[in-house]
């Protein structure tokens, strides 16, 4: 053990984030007197919140709703928390018009129900094509192709000629087995919860903090290395100069930020980690944007305030707060906060056809990479952990899946330090076998499943091509006929 280490501890969390301080916490509730330590670059807990995954959860995000049970989080019904006076608004979605929009509307519907059929089952068969070739084969519309690249992009960081269709299928089946409900979770929904009074999450954050312990909490201590020892322990240095031994490090941090960090040996982490093809991307980074205003003139013009268009690259959504809309803006990297300000503000002036719009009381953003996600995590012999919703088991990305993420770290840690003290119970929440169901589908929903609006447009191509040919061979042989008979 180095002389020179000034700080040792059982397990070090790299992250406070949610998927960290959930880490923390449940390895605090099982066995007290392990050592933990969480440490964090930026000045406060809690991570990147304000995503456009992090907004709100659902009754079946099981670990999120009894994460905040145990801590006294009241939840409430997100329309409950804004209310619509004056009766129902309607929402921007990316099917307009009053014939192409419902049919492509139509085709997308099947499409997801196609793919939830395909990865509802035990295993994933094997499909090598690119996700891109499978839109182009299954879609009509440009309007749904565009939809889909979109969520896709948005959902996984990759674009989709980056996947087959196997590891689509895989992610989908590893977000809730339905692509459904993950565009259900993206948009607004009377099953969304957020905590009750101000719909932040602020406070659940708070309550990590006192659980663990504010004293093993230490923020604006950015990790730069992390050494795996031949001594079974690892060291990890900050930017200060400190270095720390543990037994077991968590990685509670994304992709995007574990390269950030040097690693010894590196060679598990090239290995494992595959980083999307930014080269050609039309989107590479998100900005979570909140504006205020005057007033709600969205909706004296009939609208909701709830946008979701993949030609204009924008989620947003009417805020808790009075007058006020968040949402994300997704674009390419080389955008200025300027830029990305008059932008965000001209598609929302445009589009909810109120140009007062485009001068807010105040507008605060924040730009991130888009996250990507990893299949599996790493690990050096159980010494380093990656656990980030990134690697999550369920929901990624999502508030839910930085919970699970945390709790599945925690096992895995605990198995090294603390073995006795993990049980069945543990193992199968942590893996998250209770919450997988894979229901046959009915003969209804398997043809619904194949048939598309692109399949009878090859239908109609390939019968149009017989009904041709018949009537040039059946010309051919009138002409041969009458040929004939003048020869006679």
């Amino acid at each position: 053990m180095p002389e020179s280490a000034h700080q040792i501890a059982d397990v070090l969390i790299v992250g406070a984030g949610l998927s960290g301080l959930c880490a923390a916490k449940r390895i605090r509730d099982k066995h007290p007197s392990v050592g933990i330590k969480v440490l964090d670059r930026c000045s406060a807990a809690g991570g990147n919140l304000s995503g456009f995954k992090s907004r709100w959860i659902t009754e079946n995000h099981f670990h999120a709703v009894e994460l905040c049970r145990e801590l006294g989080v009241a939840l409430e019904r997100r329309n409950g928390a804004v209310g619509v006076a004056g009766g129902r608004r309607r929402d921007v979605t990316p099917f307009g018009g009053l014939v192409w929009g419902p049919l492509a509307s139509l085709e997308c519907t099947r499409l997801m129900a196609e793919i939830d059929s395909l990865c509802s089952g035990r295993f994933i068969a094997e499909y090598p094509m690119n996700m891109d070739e499978f839109l182009e084969a299954k879609l009509l519309f440009e309007t749904s192709k565009e939809f889909f690249r979109f969520l896709i992009k948005i959902s996984c960081g990759y674009n989709p000629v980056e996947l087959t269709v196997t590891d689509w299928l895989k992610f989908c089946q590893s977000m809730a087995s339905s692509m459904s409900c993950l565009y259900e979770m993206l948009t607004m929904s009377e099953d969304h919860l957020v905590p009750a009074g101000g719909g932040e999450w602020a406070g659940l954050v708070e309550k990590l903090v006192e659980a663990i312990g504010p004293d093993d909490v230490i923020l604006s201590c950015e990790v730069t290395h992390v050494q795996y020892t031949d001594e079974d322990f690892v060291m990890v240095h900050d930017g200060s100069g400190g270095h720390w031994l543990a037994r077991t490090v968590i990685c509670a941090i994304s992709c995007n930020d574990l390269f950030q960090i040097q690693f010894v040996p590196s060679r598990p982490m090239i290995l494992l980690l595959n980083v999307p093809d930014s080269s050609e991307a039309n989107i590479t980074h998100v900005t979570e944007f909140r504006a205020q205003f005057r007033s709600s003139e969205w909706r004296d013009q009939g609208y909701s305030g709830n946008l979701f268009l993949p030609s204009r690259r924008i989620i947003c959504f009417e805020s808790t707060e009075r007058y006020g809309l968040v949402g994300s803006f997704f674009h390419v990297e080389n955008l200025s906060v300027i830029d990305a300000r008059q932008t965000i503000l001209g598609i929302l002036a445009s589009t909810l056809n109120s140009p007062t719009l485009m001068d807010p009381l105040s507008f605060n953003s924040n730009c991130n990479p888009i996250p990507f996600f990893v299949e599996a995590p790493f690990n050096f012999h159980r010494r380093i952990i990656l656990s980030s919703s990134n690697a999550s088991c369920w929901y990624r990305g999502f508030i839910n899946g930085s919970v699970q993420a945390g709790i599945k770290a925690a096992i895995l840690a605990l198995l090294e330090v603390r073995p006795q003290t993990i049980n069945l119970k543990d193992v199968t929440d942590m893996q998250c076998v209770l919450f997988k169901y894979f229901r046959p589908q009915s003969p209804l929903e398997r043809l619904w499943a194949m048939v598309n609006l692109a399949s009878v447009r090859q239908l109609v191509a390939i019968v149009s091509t017989i009904v041709a040919t018949f009537r040039m061979v059946r010309g051919m042989v009138r002409s041969l006929f009458e040929w004939k008979l003048q020869v006679e």
